[in-house]
């Protein structure tokens, strides 16, 4: 117990699970500080949303790729309905997966010391009976990405993405979905998309999906994904999924530049 209790993780998750008890703590309450279900989730509708609101969007599209049993997607699925009603901006849930569990490695770096063929394996038709507006798109991720891409372009453009999980372990896997954003066109993208890397703990910087995001970087430099820096100091509670929130920066989207909601301010005036 002394074991556990001294893990940061630890004590974040019952920590939370009590104060969503207190009286008086609604869903306002919950979502604004985190006591929620996969709170990283949460947070990337979040700024979707806020983004989305700012340049004058009426929806945003939320991807989770690496759907597994399907609880992450779930759960993506009711935080994208409170975002809904709460901010009056259409929230749309795509996930992807292969529906077998994981395919056989295809790289060194594909962590499979970790993971093998047919884990996180899916019950696909119990699943998609719960999904309600959330779509799943089942197959080969390099087929079944570029298809929908182009299959849904104009849904895209009026609903671009904003918030991405990526959960798919290995290093090739993640290096097919970042296929999303390699494209130079930018309509079927907010300028920023906050991004959450499930697999980052206890691996190293040149594997998995760390890997990926490097070669993605060394390729794309007017695109770069990032690691958000000092994020644990800004959200409440100092969640350890916060140092997992990645941002994919399109340097050359025409809405770039444009000022977000809560933006710093402009003057620092001398103080008496």
């Amino acid at each position: 117990m002394v074991w556990e209790w001294s893990k940061s993780g630890t004590r974040h998750a019952v920590l939370t699970r009590l104060l969503r008890r207190l009286p008086g703590v609604g869903d306002a309450g919950a979502y604004r500080f985190g006591l929620v279900e996969r709170a990283h989730y949460a947070y990337g509708v979040r700024r979707a949303t806020e983004l989305a609101a700012r340049l004058g969007h009426q929806g945003v599209t939320v991807i989770e790729f690496g759907v597994a049993g399907g609880n992450g997607l779930l759960a993506l699925a009711e935080h994208a309905r409170y975002y809904t009603a709460a901010t009056g901006i259409t929230v749309r849930v795509v996930g992807f997966d292969g529906g077998r569990g994981m395919p056989p490695a295809k790289d060194p770096r594909d962590l499979s010391y970790l993971f093998g063929p047919g884990f996180y394996a899916m019950e696909e038709e119990r699943l998609r009976a719960r999904l309600g507006a959330a779509e799943l798109v089942i197959g080969d991720l390099a087929e079944t990405l570029p298809h929908y891409l182009r299959s849904h372009a104009d849904l895209l453009r009026e609903h671009p993405v904003g918030f991405v999980g990526l959960d798919l372990d290995y290093y090739s896997s993640t290096t097919t979905a970042l296929d999303l954003f390699r494209n130079p066109e930018h309509e079927h993208l907010l300028p920023r998309v906050t991004c959450y890397l499930d697999d980052l703990p206890g691996t190293i910087e040149q594997i998995g999906e760390a890997a990926a995001i490097a070669d993605f970087n060394a390729a794309h430099p007017d695109r770069p994904i990032g690691k958000v820096l000092g994020l644990r100091a800004f959200t409440p509670l100092d969640p350890p999924w916060a140092d997992q929130i990645y941002v994919h920066h399109r340097l050359h989207h025409p809405d770039y530049a444009s000022l977000e909601a809560g933006a710093t301010g402009d003057q620092l005036p001398l103080q008496e």
